[in-house]
């Protein structure tokens, strides 16, 4: 036996919704996997694990997510703008900008 206790059921047996927090979802595997819970929209399990700490406190711009883990068209996957979703549900955030140098721009 455990010896933490949820209050929440065991969600062991849904199904993942799978999640590419800065991959490209048609060529690499996903980051993290999230319980896909029937009823439950998926915007609301994403912020769930936002809040419980699953990605991190550093989170991309943007985020994928789908049911499948290699989805095959664009409709089985949704994009989402981390930023809008965070500003929607009144969660508290700062908006970062990382500067990546090309190559070519860090040999001058």
């Amino acid at each position: 036996m455990s010896s933490q206790k949820s209050p929440e059921p065991d969600r062991t047996n849904y199904p993942p919704l799978y999640v590419w927090l800065d991959s490209d979802p048609r060529v690499e595997p996903p980051d993290a996997e999230i319980e896909d819970v029937p009823g439950v929209p998926d915007l609301e399990l994403l912020v769930a694990a936002i809040l419980d700490g699953r990605f991190g406190s550093l989170l991309p711009a943007r985020m994928a997510i789908s049911p499948h883990r290699t989805p095959t068209s664009p409709n089985a996957l949704r994009r989402i703008d981390v930023g809008r979703l965070l500003r929607d549900r009144g969660i508290p955030h700062r908006q970062r900008f990382e500067i990546r140098r090309r190559p070519a721009d860090a040999e001058s």
